[in-house]
């Protein structure tokens, strides 16, 4: 019978295909109210609270009042929305208050579904207006599909009257008058589609514009009209009598048929489910996207006429799923975007159309053939492309620096390989100075070194000798009794000095002495901030200064540069410009001066006299206005000087000067030096015209008295130098004699003050303790609080932590947390190590009764098999013996009782059934084989979990060995202990997974022995009785031949003597008679 059902499912199949072959195809339209009532909700219901009295008129002049009761929804005087539905029986409707407007009927669908066509059934004067609204993200918004009114102009102004021309659009649709009795049934039918048939637009695009929804909505806002009748006033109010919301699942036309609800194991109460039976290639619920591997073509719904089938991506079979790429479809010119996701078979690309790294094609099979890559056995490290072969000579392609058939070794003069080098090696760096030979040693890169030379590259010298750039090094010569040792530096040949010994080689004085060994080293007078370090000359003691820094003692600045020692800097560029052209006047000067007569009656003309004056002058108004450096100072007052010098001599020799006798270059002179002058001149008038536009009193006032100030205090200097050169005198006395006599003291004195004064334990403290102070804490001066006080609130595990201090108590209490966890860690593993165990053990003792259970039944079968050969030839003896004339008539006799007298089974259908058990046993003996032979690979991958998990806890474990960055570690240690503890779980997940099926597998065995047992128990009867019936049987065979051999004999005799055909006839009647009997 099934292969009828196989046929006809497979009929039904391809009836479905063909119907969605050309083009859209789409589920049969039915009630999707039908099994949701309980998701279909109305605002106002009558009779929740209690009974409520309702009257509508009955004919034209009397009324009806009749109790709406909706406490208990059974009774026939309730009126809840779920009556509505097309399944709740005859009389039944829904009822709101009275005077309630507007009201809302609301169908939560919550899922996407197709709309086909609403129904709603009135039973009352149908509503003068409502509005039909849809939702397609679960009621988070509601749009409006259609209004509906008796008069849409006064109901919804505003809203179109016109049949819409696009999707966007909506409008209100007058209905049909009333009838002329109201109080009957009035049916309202709303097709979504029909609204749009006159736009030119594929039927899915209306199907998703319009009618796609999730939810349903019905506004009834506003009541209908009552007819007025004689005394009580008629109730108002709405009354559904049935609501049918027609359609299927939404598919996007790629499905016919909507699929039965299977998430639980009851019978599917809804008529239509949301899950789509999808076609095209498609998948989803709604078939809203292409099949894993159907991604090469974007999606799009099914059209009339056209499928938009998903085309198969092309993955040369080596994936299962791909995924749609907007770029690779563009680029392909829209014929291709599909790329291939989780290639396998060692392939790789977007089509999966190409070896892995590491792999080659093999030359014996195809693209498309799970043996299409073979391994590679380049070296990544040595070869390009990441170790993949040359396609074409099936080679290696080794970098540029690498040699060797699979590129695994460096070439002659390179070192290093690692897969990071872009040409594999790197090139040896011999120094050509201490190496013996350019090539170095293919793993390390140590070059061969020369004597004396030493380091990867041969560029140092050996320990005793210096200056390694020198063919053969130079050896240091350290002087053995005044250095620490014959070691120097590499590129001075400094040796190492003891206490009192300077130069290369130790036998010198140190820095900052002077003289000989022999004769005693002196102190250098140099100023410590103005000499160099080594102080002064060692031979004569003279300072050497620092550039910017002149004097005896190094202790003044030069030329050129400003402020106050030591803080000499060069001067900047204006004075620079002023200073040479100070020079440059005072040459001129000095040449004009030579050309002065000394004795009366000179040659200088009188005419000279205003120009030298007018210069003087300038110079005067320049020199009050700027203050120069003192050298630049002191040379503008020595021109001044010459200048008066010359005028004074101009005076007296005017007089006497004939005017004939003149020397022309003396003009020209005085033509230079007046250039110079106009050009200082100039600058001073700028100078001094931006001093005056510069309108600040108040500044230039401080300035002046601060000059003022300085004028005096340099007055005051001035006067007090006497007695500062006489206090300098007897300070340099008192230094000579302390230097003499307290010197060691003075440098104790220094050094305590120093450590007394320099050690700032603030930073320190910071570091140690978390200390917040901001203030510097010395041995010297160190108020209020250093460290936190003890007792304060401990440096939580999320909280920002700075010093040693709080940093270790916070280490060691997450250190004690994570030794916790380790521990539980180690339970748990130890926990899982024994379940293993004994599972494994469990698996072999199940393993050995399975082939125990199966060499039994094997062991049955075949006795059984045997039994019913006996049995079978045993009926065969029987029967042969039967009908033997020959047997005799009383065994005859006993035998027929005895199989008249043999049984059935007490329970045939028993064993009929445990035999058809023992059959199914059976059959499911190799699922129970396929079960264990499953629990190795579980129980080896429960192992590797667990070992991962041991692993990472050693990891884990490894991080307590580093001190450093101990906070970072523990944070390390407590990620890390994440993945051991996940990879325990699953291990004993797999371990619960594994023992449910050993148990099953036990179940199985345990039904099997016992059904074995009671078939040889129920075949022990059976047995008994065949024994007893195949001795009857033997024994009636041996006197059958006894007695043949006996009639034989009498035949013999009867021949002989006319006797015994009595007696035979006898003997045969009886014989025939039990035969009747027996074939009765």
């Amino acid at each position: 019978m099934w292969i009828f059902f196989y046929l006809a499912a497979l009929a039904a199949v391809a009836a479905a295909q063909n119907d969605c072959y050309y083009g859209a195809c789409y589920p049969p339209i039915q009630d999707l109210l039908l099994g949701r009532g309980h998701q279909l909700h109305a605002s106002s219901t009558c009779g929740l609270t209690g009974s409520e009295v309702f009257c509508s008129p009955l004919g034209l002049s009397k009324m009806k009042c009749c109790p709406c009761d909706s406490r208990n929804p059974s009774s026939h005087l309730a009126h809840t929305v779920q009556n509505v539905l097309s399944t709740a029986g005859l009389d039944r409707w829904w009822q709101t208050k009275k005077d309630v407007n507007p009201v809302t009927l609301q169908l939560d669908l919550l899922n996407p579904f197709q709309l086909d066509t609403l129904i709603l059934t009135f039973k009352v004067p149908r509503p003068n207006a409502l509005v039909v609204e849809r939702t397609l993200d679960n009621g988070k918004s509601w749009k409006p599909v259609i209004y509906m009114a008796s008069d849409c102009h006064s109901a919804f102004p505003g809203v179109a009257m016109t049949t819409p021309r696009s999707l966007d659009q909506t409008y209100c649709k007058t209905m049909p008058p009333n009838p002329t009795y109201p109080y009957q049934d009035s049916t309202i039918v709303f097709k979504p589609l029909d609204l749009y048939s006159s736009i030119s637009i594929s039927n899915g695009e209306k199907i998703q514009g319009k009618s796609g929804l999730s939810g349903l909505r019905v506004r009834l806002t506003e009541l209908g009209a009552v007819a007025r009748v004689p005394g009580r006033t008629p109730s108002r109010f709405y009354a559904l009598k049935e609501m049918s919301v027609m359609g299927s699942c939404l598919c996007h036309g790629h499905a016919n048929n909507c699929l039965p609800d299977t998430s639980t194991n009851q019978l599917p109460r809804t008529l239509v489910s949301a899950q789509c039976e999808c076609q095209h290639n498609t998948a989803g619920m709604n078939c809203e996207r292409c099949a894993e591997l159907y991604n090469d073509l974007p999606w799009r719904p099914a059209e009339d006429g056209n499928t938009h089938t998903c085309k198969r991506c092309e993955c040369n079979n080596h994936a299962q799923r791909c995924r749609f790429d907007q770029a690779v479809y563009e680029a392909s010119g829209q014929r291709s975007g599909g790329v291939c996701e989780g290639c396998l078979h060692h392939t790789t690309g977007p089509k999966c159309d190409r070896c892995a790294p590491g792999y080659q094609p093999n030359r014996r099979s195809r693209m498309d053939r799970p043996d299409a890559c073979i391994r590679c056995f380049c070296n990544a490290a040595g070869s390009e492309d990441e170790g993949q072969c040359d396609d074409i000579t099936e080679s290696c392609r080794c970098k540029a620096n690498v040699e060797g058939p699979s590129c695994n070794r460096c070439k002659m003069g390179y070192y290093g390989l690692s897969e990071s080098k872009a040409l594999g090696c790197s090139k040896c760096s011999c120094s050509s100075e201490g190496s013996v030979s350019s090539t170095c040693d293919p793993v390390s890169g140590q070059c061969p070194c020369r004597p004396n030379f030493q380091g990867q590259a041969c560029d140092l010298s050996s320990n005793g000798y210096w200056n390694p750039e020198s063919r053969g090094s130079e050896p240091c010569r350290c002087d053995p009794a005044n250095s620490h040792g014959n070691t120097c530096d590499q590129r001075t040949g400094q040796c190492q000095c003891r206490k009192g010994f300077g130069g290369r080689t130790c036998t010198e004085c140190p820095d900052n002495t002077y003289g000989n060994l022999l004769t005693g080293c002196r102190q250098c007078r140099c100023d410590a901030e103005g000499a160099v370090s080594e102080g002064c000359d060692k031979s004569t003691g003279a300072c050497q200064c620092r550039p910017g820094i002149t004097g005896t003692r190094c202790d003044s600045c030069s030329r050129g540069y400003c402020d106050s020692f030591p803080y000499c800097e060069a001067c900047p560029s204006c004075f620079t410009d002023l200073d040479v052209q100070i020079k440059n006047i005072s040459l001129i000067l000095e040449n004009l001066s030579n050309r002065i007569p000394t004795q009366a009656g000179g040659l200088l003309p009188s005419s000279m006299l205003p120009r030298v004056r007018a210069m003087e002058a300038s110079l005067n108004q320049i020199t009050n206005t700027l203050s120069l450096p003192p050298p630049s100072a002191r040379q503008l007052k020595d021109a001044l000087t010459q200048f008066i010098r010359i005028r004074e001599r101009l005076g007296e020799a005017d007089k006497a000067v004939p005017p004939q006798i003149q020397d022309p270059k003396l003009d020209s002179k005085l033509d230079e030096l007046q250039d110079f002058l106009n050009k200082l001149n100039l600058r001073y008038n700028i100078t001094n015209t931006a001093s005056e536009n510069f309108d600040n009193t108040g500044a230039l006032t401080s300035i002046k008295n601060a000059y003022d100030q300085s004028t005096d205090a340099t007055k005051k200097v001035i006067a007090s130098k006497k007695t500062v050169d006489q206090s300098t005198a007897v300070r340099k006395n008192a230094t000579d004699l302390q230097d003499e006599v307290q010197t060691p003291n003075t440098i104790d004195l220094e050094k305590i003050n120093q450590q007394l004064n320099k050690p700032n334990l603030t930073p320190t403290a910071k570091q140690v303790c978390g200390s917040v102070r901001l203030s510097p804490c010395t041995p010297a001066n160190c108020d209020g609080e250093l460290c936190p006080p003890e007792g304060g609130p401990p440096c939580g595990s999320r909280a920002r932590c700075v010093g040693a201090l709080p940093l270790g108590t916070r280490a060691v209490g997450e250190a004690l947390e994570v030794q916790d966890r380790l521990q539980q860690l180690n339970d748990s593993i130890d926990q899982a190590t024994a379940q293993i165990k004994e599972t494994q053990d469990t698996a072999k003792t199940l393993q050995k009764s399975m082939d125990t259970l199966a060499n039994k039944t094997r062991q049955t079968s075949k006795e059984l098999e045997a039994d019913l050969n006996q049995t079978r030839d045993f009926v065969k003896e029987l029967k042969i013996f039967l009908s033997d004339p020959t047997s005799d008539p009383t065994l005859i006799s006993t035998i027929c009782e005895e199989v008249l007298n043999a049984k059935e089974p007490d329970n045939l259908p028993g064993l009929k059934q445990k035999l058809q058990k023992i059959r199914d046993l059976l059959a499911e003996l190799p699922k129970n084989t396929a079960v264990l032979d499953q629990t190795v690979p579980q129980l080896d991958t429960a192992l590797r979990l667990l070992q991962e998990a041991k692993d990472a806890r050693d990891g884990a474990l490894s991080l307590q060995a580093d001190a450093d960055g101990l906070l970072d570690n523990l944070k390390t240690k407590e990620a890390s202990l994440s993945v051991p503890e996940d990879k325990v779980l699953k291990s004993l997940e797999l371990l619960n997974n594994i023992n449910n099926n050993l148990d099953l597998v036990k179940n199985n065995m345990s039904a099997a022995e016992g059904s074995l047992s009671n078939l040889t128990d129920l075949t022990d009867g059976i047995t008994t009785q065949l024994n007893g019936l195949k001795t009857l049987v033997s024994a009636g065979v041996q006197m059958a031949q006894n007695a043949t051999e006996e009639a034989d004999k009498a035949k013999n005799e009867a021949d002989a003597a006319a006797k015994g055909p009595s007696a035979s006839g006898g003997a045969a009647g009886e014989a025939t008679s039990c035969r009747g009997e027996q074939q009765k």
